[in-house]
C-alpha cells in the first residue's frame, strides 16, 4: 500500500537514491545532528559526525557484496501532529555479483520525520531486522 504525500514520496526516493549512489551529502542532509536508531537488539543515539566518519567503511562493505540499487517499494504515512510524521517503508535492495543472478532483499523500516518549514528530517529510524541477517537469509552473504 502506498499512502504517502508527494513530499514524503520524494523524500524517500531521495533516501533510496542516496544509498544507490552512495552520496554521503544527500544522506547526511536527511538527518539532524542527533537522531535515534532502533535495531532488533536495542536503541542508540546516532550522531551525524560519527555516521559520516564511518561512511567509507559502509560504502566498501556494500560494494563488496554487489549492491546495485535501493528502491522504495511502499510507503505508509501518518501524521502525528503538525510537525511529526510516522512513515512505514519497504525498500528493495538489489545485489548482483556476476555470474550469479541479481538478488533483491526487502527491508522494512519505520521513521519519524520532523518537518520544519516544509523540510523533513529523520529523527527516529526503526530497522525491523538486522541488515546483515537479512543479507545472509537471502544468500547475499554466507551464513
Amino acid at each position: 500500500m502506498n499512502t504517502a504525500s508527494a513530499a514524503v514520496q520524494e523524500f524517500f526516493n531521495e533516501y533510496a537514491k542516496g544509498r544507490t549512489t552512495q552520496d554521503v551529502d544527500l544522506i547526511a542532509a536527511q538527518y539532524p545532528d542527533s537522531f535515534m536508531v532502533a535495531y532488533p537488539k536495542g536503541v542508540r543515539v546516532g550522531e551525524k559526525g560519527a555516521i559520516l566518519a564511518a561512511f567509507p567503511k559502509g560504502q566498501e562493505f556494500l560494494k563488496s557484496v554487489g549492491h546495485q540499487s535501493t528502491e522504495v517499494v511502499t510507503l505508509d504515512e501518518s501524521s502525528l501532529d503538525e510537525h511529526y510524521l510516522l512513515v512505514r517503508a519497504l525498500f528493495a535492495w538489489t545485489f548482483h555479483r556476476a555470474p550469479a543472478l541479481p538478488i533483491e532483499v526487502k527491508i522494512r523500516s519505520t521513521f519519524i520525520l520532523y518537518v520544519d518549514q516544509g523540510v523533513p528530517r529523520i529523527v527516529f529510524q526503526h530497522e525491523h531486522e538486522d541488515f546483515r541477517h537479512a543479507l545472509q537469509a537471502s544468500g547475499v552473504l554466507p551464513t
